[in-house]
């Protein structure tokens, strides 16, 4: 056996039949094929040069050798092409034809005449192009003037080598093999010349590997010839157990091909799944799963189709051809999505192999160029949700078969699964960098690309950067009167006038509640700024009609220019704040930054945090507190400490209306202070009451983590008679990624102490999963947007049963924060979920109310039970 029967079937097949070359980086169709002719011609025309040459003439048959004629030669020829073995080699889009031609050469060359031996080659090689493999006439052409010259040049070398000698001796041995090898090697770099006209590149190394290996395989394949020369020289009758001889060998060698192909395909498998399991990005997984589809299956073809259950939804299809092909989208026509074979397997669910020549799905090959194919369903959550086809096996002698079709369905399992992993993580990334409410970018997304605009300002390639905040007025109202409902439609509203307005000239995020900010990169003038300003303010001039309510909306703009008014993007954001307070309270509505606004503040605000300062002193902090119970069985296991703040002349005041304050004006570690003693004291007298339970307290994104909390916390937990392990501290990521390294000393410290530490809002930052493994936390708290509309928002759902699963995982203790019905409750049970908070179980309530709560709760657990 060897690579000696390399033939134009190693081009891929769509390069290499008419009407091919699709890609941008093939020749012209029509001019590949001239120049495939012009090989052939000067093939033929070499071969009838060599024919000339007196040693071809040379009696092949001489003295007392057994002749054989032209006939038989053939039939040799014929059956060696025939048992011809495909082999896989370079990848996936070139293979081989092993096979066992020179023992028909050989004994062509040792008891045929000249002619007998070219014209029987000749006609035996192409009976079997024409009538068994089938090859188009461009193919058949260049077989042919290959096989052609092969022969002619064979025959030259050995009668030149051999001599004139009629003996089988040593030296007739070394013609034979000199013959098969050069013949051999001439035949591959023809077709490897032609393979870089397709392809447009050949690699030298490849080209050299392979011609070592043939000329190793053709000289022992000759070897075996030589003998049964001998053996038929000396008893005519040695052709039968040499016949059986070689279909024994023959057998045993397809067995090892069989199993090479099944550790080759496992291999391929095996990359495929490392390659689209390593792959977060959906785009980057669709590229791995068609690229390596087509090299699991040997394929010049693959695409995928998804389907959407949605009206009017056409199916999209993706698709790549060729080693290079570049990622091609195209929303399939009624027709296309109509087509009765593909359909079919959208519908039932099952697989579907056109094997080469099968008519009955011609349709579906017509509409792709295809010769053959194999199309399984995509299966997701929701049942199918699309088809994955190969098609165009790269190779003239075998098609697609049965093992392919379940090859292919494995495939399309592990694609599934990465699919369904990628958009899972690519919405959590949109859902860590957008507002949920208004799909809008949020303050993560918005502080990303002014560092992108800061440095293309500082690097020269923009003149500057505006950022203008904007503040809806007298939203708050619009919340008390129509409920929480109501305003959250019109926020949204008016997220799409804003952005309708901006018209892609800068960047648009929602800041908070009813806080939205612009990006304006290479805007370098207030005058500009002042323009977009006085656009977005029009777009809310006219009242917006949610629920046939008509709401009048107005808006305060504040605007800070870089480089005028800073070159930082914090500097910035904090003057355009003061701008858009100060717009706010001079009813003005629209202000540009001066010099004059110090750090955000107005005298209100001024006056409001001297307060607040004061009332922190005072006492006029009051903690109240909201239960966490276990899921599984409804016990109380603690409470989350909330902070009120009861003004002398405002009433009770909730943390979004100070907790700014005190962040802009180095409150925090006072506040924190405070809310920790009533904390940790009220946590010792329940203790000391027989109930042992934890007490959750939140830690500001501004609270600098620092030794003074460690030593704080140490104090109180002593002077109350605490356990660390009863204290749980909670952080947000923000926190976390303003100073991570100083925050992952710190928080070590505090684990070290023995506090709990829990991740608070997870879910809504942009860092969560890559610090989440780094930190000391034992606890994550799921946040309650995800959770309160997880029943009715089956992406909700999705969001929080992964988080559930990460936190289950990495051994975590998971909160869901929003649990206000007992349908949400048993959703989260079901999940795995380990505690809840919300109002299902209790409303934040005074510390003093506490215990009584508590009392009522556990009398009512033990009636359950």
């Amino acid at each position: 056996m060897a690579v000696s029967g390399i033939r134009l079937s190693d081009l891929s097949p769509s390069a290499a039949r008419p009407g091919a070359g699709r890609t941008g980086t093939r020749l012209r169709p029509d001019f590949t094929q001239l120049r495939i002719v012009g090989v052939s011609v000067l093939l033929l025309g070499l071969g009838a040069l060599l024919w000339l040459a007196p040693p071809t003439q040379a009696m092949g048959a001489r003295g007392e050798l057994m002749r054989l004629d032209w006939y038989t030669v053939a039939v040799l020829a014929a059956v060696c092409e025939v048992v011809v073995q495909m082999v896989q080699v370079n990848g996936h889009r070139q293979v081989r034809a092993v096979s066992m031609s020179e023992i028909a050469t050989v004994l062509g060359l040792f008891f045929a005449t000249p002619g007998s031996f070219v014209v029987g080659r000749l006609v035996g090689g192409l009976a079997v192009l024409v009538l068994w493999r089938r090859q188009g006439p461009l193919k058949v052409f260049f077989n042919g003037s290959l096989l052609f010259a092969e022969s002619v040049l064979s025959l030259l070398l050995f009668n030149l080598v051999r001599g004139s000698g009629v003996h089988i001796d040593p030296r007739a041995w070394a013609a034979a093999l000199i013959a098969t090898i050069c013949g051999g090697l001439f035949s591959a770099v023809a077709v490897n010349v032609v393979i870089a006209m397709v392809d447009g590149e050949t690699k030298r190394r490849d080209l050299l590997l392979e011609a070592a290996r043939g000329a190793a395989t053709s000289a022992w394949v000759t070897c075996i010839a030589v003998v049964a020369v001998h053996a038929l020289n000396a008893e005519a009758r040695a052709a039968v157990p040499l016949a059986i001889s070689g279909v024994l060998l023959l057998l045993a060698y397809r067995n090892y091909c069989s199993l090479s192909e099944r550790h080759l395909s496992l291999e391929r498998l095996y990359r495929f799944s490392h390659a689209v399991s390593s792959t977060p990005e959906v785009n980057e997984i669709l590229t791995g799963v068609l690229q390596h589809a087509r090299e699991v299956l040997r394929a010049d073809y693959a695409e995928i189709v998804f389907v959407s259950s949605e009206a009017g939804h056409q199916p999209l299809r993706i698709d790549s051809r060729g080693s290079g092909g570049k990622l091609r989208r195209v929303r399939l026509s009624e027709a296309a999505a109509n087509e009765p074979s593909w359909a079919g397997v959208v519908n039932s669910g099952g697989p579907l192999l056109i094997p080469r020549g099968d008519r009955s799905h011609r349709s579906l090959l017509g509409d792709r160029d295809l010769r053959d194919a194999v199309l399984v369903p995509l299966r997701g959550e929701a049942g199918i949700v699309g088809t994955i086809l190969v098609g165009d096996r790269i190779s003239d002698v075998r098609s697609f078969d049965s093992d392919d079709v379940q090859l292919l369905m494995t495939v399309a399992n592990h694609a599934s699964m990465a699919l369904q992993n990628g958009q899972l993580v690519d919405r959590l990334k949109h859902d860590a960098l957008h507002d949920k409410l208004t799909g809008l970018p949020n303050r993560n997304l918005l502080q990303q690309e002014m560092v992108i605009a800061i440095g293309d300002m500082r690097g020269d390639r923009s003149p500057g950067l505006a950022v203008l905040n904007l503040d809806l007025v007298n939203f708050k109202q619009v919340n008390d009167t129509f409920g929480l409902a109501l305003g959250d439609l019109l926020l949204q509203e008016v997220g799409q006038r804003l952005r309708t307005k901006l018209n892609g000239r800068g960047i648009l995020a929602r800041t908070g509640g009813d806080e939205f900010s612009v990006l304006l990169p290479a805007v370098d003038t207030v005058a500009a700024a002042l323009e977009v300003a006085a656009s977005l303010r029009c777009g809310l001039e006219q009242p917006v009609s949610i629920q046939e309510v008509d709401v009048e909306v107005g808006v305060s703009i504040g605007i800070a220019v870089a480089p005028l008014h800073g070159s930082d993007g914090h500097t910035l954001l904090k003057r355009a704040d003061a701008a858009m307070y100060y717009a706010k309270n001079s009813g003005n509505g629209l202000h540009v930054y001066d010099k004059g606004l110090d750090a955000n503040e107005t005298p209100e605000r001024l006056a409001l945090t001297a307060e607040l300062r004061q009332g922190i002193s005072t006492g006029q902090l009051e903690v109240y507190v909201q239960p966490q119970a276990s899921l599984r069985t409804g016990m109380v296991l603690g409470v989350e400490a909330l902070v009120r703040w009861r003004h002398p002349r405002h009433g009770l005041l909730f943390p979004d209306t100070f907790i700014p304050l005190a962040e802009r004006n180095g409150l925090i570690p006072q506040l924190t202070d405070a809310v920790l003693e009533q904390a940790v004291a009220a946590c010792g007298r329940w203790r000391r009451a027989g109930h042992r339970l934890t007490v959750s307290v939140n830690l500001s994104a501004r609270s600098n983590l620092n030794e003074t909390l460690i030593e704080n916390v140490q104090s109180l937990l002593n002077r109350h008679g605490v356990p660390a392990k009863s204290l749980i501290l909670e952080i947000t990521e923000s926190s976390v990624i303003r100073d991570p390294a100083r925050t992952q000393i710190v928080l070590d410290q505090l684990h070290s102490l023995g506090v709990g530490l829990s991740i608070d809002d997870f879910g809504t930052g942009y860092s969560s999963l890559s610090y989440l493994r780094q930190l000391p936390v034992q606890e994550v708290k799921i946040d309650k947007s995800f959770v309160m509309n997880m029943l009715a928002e089956p992406n909700d759902a999705a969001i929080v049963r992964s988080i559930v699963d990460l936190g289950t995982n990495l051994r975590l203790a998971v909160v869901a924060e929003g649990v206000e019905d007992a349908a949400t409750r048993a959703e989260l049970q079901r999940m795995g979920c380990s505690n809840m908070q919300g109002f299902f179980l209790a409303a934040p309530m005074p510390l003093d109310s506490f215990m009584d709560w508590l009392a009522a709760r556990e009398g009512h657990l033990a009636e359950a039970r």
